[in-house]
């Protein structure tokens, strides 16, 4: 329990470092309100991916070797915020590095980061582009982890230490990566709001 709590210790504020430094660097800025070139997306892709592995590495290893982790942060704020197909390949980025690890949960923990960035962009599209709030994020990050829970129990085996996963770790990278998202969308919209009145 020290260590989960201890993640969450860190975790938010590498997320609130990392969003308050990314949110001033012009080309992410382009991508947020909505005038970004294919260089800036570039940008953004390679940075919100690069999250995604980081946020692989500063998880809590399980002696079962899965990882309490924030990887799928990344790419449901990239698909929030710049759209499905930008989420699809942040998602990507952290998935797959997530199957180069190995372990007898890669497969659910790789397929899960993709969905992340998918569900993330595909809220953006149907809510036209309008960036979501704290409490949708919240819910959202909780549906994710849940999926993310779901795909674990019907993928990983043997199913004991699938469900010992589950039980220890979806709850702890709900918390994780809810604060984190919530977190980010206080400051996207604190970048978005002076930029988009001007």
């Amino acid at each position: 329990m020290e260590k989960i709590l201890a993640l969450f210790a860190q975790t938010e504020i590498f997320i609130f470092v990392f969003m308050e430094i990314i949110t001033r660097v012009k080309p992410i800025q382009r991508v947020i309100v909505k005038k970004a070139s294919w260089r800036d997306k570039a940008i953004f892709i390679l940075i919100f991916g690069g999250f995604s592995i980081f946020g692989t590495y500063v998880g809590i290893p399980l002696a079962s070797g899965a990882i309490v982790n924030i990887r799928d942060f990344a790419p449901m704020i990239a698909g929030l915020t710049a759209g499905p197909i930008i989420g699809l390949v942040v998602g990507l980025i952290g998935g797959i590095h997530r199957l180069f690890l190995g372990g007898f949960t890669y497969i659910p923990c790789g397929l899960a980061t993709v969905l992340a960035g998918v569900i993330g962009g595909a809220i953006h599209y149907f809510n036209k582009g309008k960036l979501i709030g704290i409490v949708q994020g919240v819910l959202l990050t909780v549906f994710v982890e849940l999926l993310h829970g779901g795909l674990t129990l019907l993928i990983a085996r043997p199913f004991a230490e699938a469900l010992e996963v589950f039980k220890i770790a979806i709850p702890a990278m709900m918390v994780a990566n809810a604060l984190g998202v919530a977190i980010a969308i206080i400051i996207l919209e604190h970048t978005k709001e002076p930029r988009e009145s001007t």
